[in-house]
């Protein structure tokens, strides 16, 4: 199983552009523009980026209760990319590595586990 992980971190206006890249390249993956009902649609995600750029939006002159709603839209729309991801990892095989890579999504290898010897006394 493949681990993937994405960029979902940094202030407001970062935010939203990894949002947009994200959102493009996964409407390009061939993997996920048929997800089944469970999944993550690209509409649903499409609708929040969309209502998270309006908040940010309305935020701009640092009117608290903006800033909450912002903060509640990015808070949905992250919950969302995390669903996103984990679809992708069920489904995604090696082959599907360098179209995720150009998606922007982060492709890492599983770590080989370190054993730990105990000295004997």
């Amino acid at each position: 199983m493949l681990r993937l992980s994405l960029d979902l971190s940094g202030k407001p206006a970062v935010f939203l552009s990894n949002c947009f890249r994200y959102y493009n390249g996964l409407s390009s993956l061939a993997i996920y523009r048929n997800p089944p009902e469970q999944a993550v649609s690209l509409v649903r995600l499409k609708e929040g980026v969309d209502l998270y750029e309006l908040k940010m939006e309305g935020a701009v002159n640092y009117d608290r209760l903006q800033i909450k709603l912002r903060d509640d839209a990015r808070k949905q729309l992250t919950d969302l990319f995390k669903k996103v991801l984990a679809y992708l990892q069920m489904v995604a095989t090696e082959e599907d590595i360098p179209a995720l890579m150009q998606a922007g999504i982060e492709v890492k290898g599983r770590a080989p586990r370190k054993r730990t010897v105990v000295a004997p006394a």
